[in-house]
């Protein structure tokens, strides 16, 4: 079966969730030579075509965007529709937050192929809400209602949505007239896992508060700094922030006025970013938006208990022996279960049991390959109905 990802939520040079998911679904199909061919089609700097272990990676020149420079959003149409041509892979799967299945639909032609949707950002909320809020509750809602008819209309021409989180999967069943299925995602668990400290990394043995993600709005950051002025006020604590972001600057004047804060700026996917999971004591994750939280599970197969907030994928991944949940958007409460959790020396030790019994990319792609295969036997583009109402709204 030839496999065909195209997203417009890889970063060119960077990191973030769907550059970890599509490099761990490249490692894995090489591993397990399954026989099949995988291609990626994402926006990038350049025009390139290279390999990703084993897989055909093709990067199009694309602008950037503007809400976050990181980002760039695919608009040649046309250099898609000839790889698609030339490629003619048995099933395609796209990003939901924008208009790529409607291209690779009509990419197509007179060949047709199933088409899936893997829900990876929750615009409705994830973005609508953030970036209106400040404008008042009626304007939110209204903008909150645009997005969800946005969504809709970018999962029209889909076969099937996957969702990684139950959270996510609620919310979505009940505003989304399309066949839904949650497939977790995985954790690495050979380059993730408990190592000696490295002091390097920890310098002041203060026990260390981590952070990994971008450094944007939708992630709360607001909370987590707040809530290490809280803990600092009574005890001897250090944050390690890293990531990149829109608020790379933000975030960087207040690690310059906050003793005991640091901004490592983006540490790439792989042995460096393990060693500063391993070497911290807890991680903590404020966005109450998450559609999964890669983050979460690092943090777990690394031995570190994770606090995050009762909100979005990592409210379905925590429970109170490997860590614990805040109220979304409460420094003060925040920074209480943080306490309690540096303070608490046993959840540590449940940690990399639990996210080892659980989660692993071969569980992961074993479900989405059994996916794939289904609705390829089933020529699962003729499942297409293109007659939802209101861009897919019920």
């Amino acid at each position: 079966m030839h496999i065909c990802d195209l997203t417009t939520l890889y970063i060119d040079g960077g990191e973030g969730g769907v550059n970890t998911y599509l490099t761990e679904k490249a490692q894995y199909l090489t591993a397990h030579q399954s026989g099949h061919r995988h291609t990626i089609i994402v926006p990038g700097v350049k025009n390139a075509r290279r390999s990703l272990h084993g897989s055909t990676l093709y990067t199009l020149r694309s602008p950037r965007f503007f809400y976050n420079p990181h980002h760039r959003v695919l608009t040649n149409f046309r250099q898609i529709q000839q790889i698609l041509a030339a490629e003619k892979p048995d099933v395609i799967e796209v990003d939901c937050v924008y208009f790529l299945s409607h291209w690779a639909r009509a990419a197509m032609g007179g060949w047709q192929a199933p088409l899936i949707g893997f829900y990876h950002s929750h615009l409705p909320t994830l973005y609508a809400g953030p970036l209106t809020r400040r404008f008042g509750a009626s304007v939110s809602r209204m903008v909150e209602h645009s997005a969800w008819a946005y969504v809709g209309y970018c999962m029209q021409p889909l076969d099937k949505v996957l969702v990684a989180s139950p959270d996510i999967y609620e919310r979505l069943i009940q505003r989304i007239d399309k066949k839904v299925e949650q497939v977790s995602l995985g954790v690495n668990l050979s380059l993730f896992h408990p190592r000696e400290a490295n002091a390097e990394l920890s310098p002041e043995h203060r026990p260390t508060i981590l952070y990994v993600g971008r450094l944007s709005q939708e992630k709360d950051l607001s909370v987590l700094f707040e809530a290490f002025r809280l803990l600092n006020q009574h005890g001897r604590y250090q944050l390690r922030i890293v990531g990149d972001g829109p608020l790379r600057k933000e975030t960087e004047k207040f690690v310059r006025s906050t003793p005991h804060a640091f901004c490592a700026g983006l540490i790439p996917y792989g042995e460096r970013l393990a060693e500063c999971y391993a070497t911290a004591d807890v991680l903590a994750l404020p966005s109450r938006n998450e559609t999964f939280g890669l983050a979460v599970l690092e943090a777990l197969a690394s031995g570190i208990p994770v606090v995050a907030v009762q909100q979005g994928g990592p409210s379905s991944l925590l429970h109170s022996r490997v860590g614990a949940l805040a109220m979304p958007g409460d420094p003060g409460d925040f920074a209480e279960k943080l306490q309690h959790v540096l303070e608490d020396q046993t959840i540590a030790s449940h940690c990399r049991t639990y996210v080892t019994q659980r989660f692993s990319w071969d569980k992961t792609f074993t479900k989405l390959l059994s996916i794939y295969e289904s609705l390829n036997q089933g020529n699962g583009a003729a499942l297409y109905q293109p007659t939802l109402e209101n861009g897919g709204l019920k």
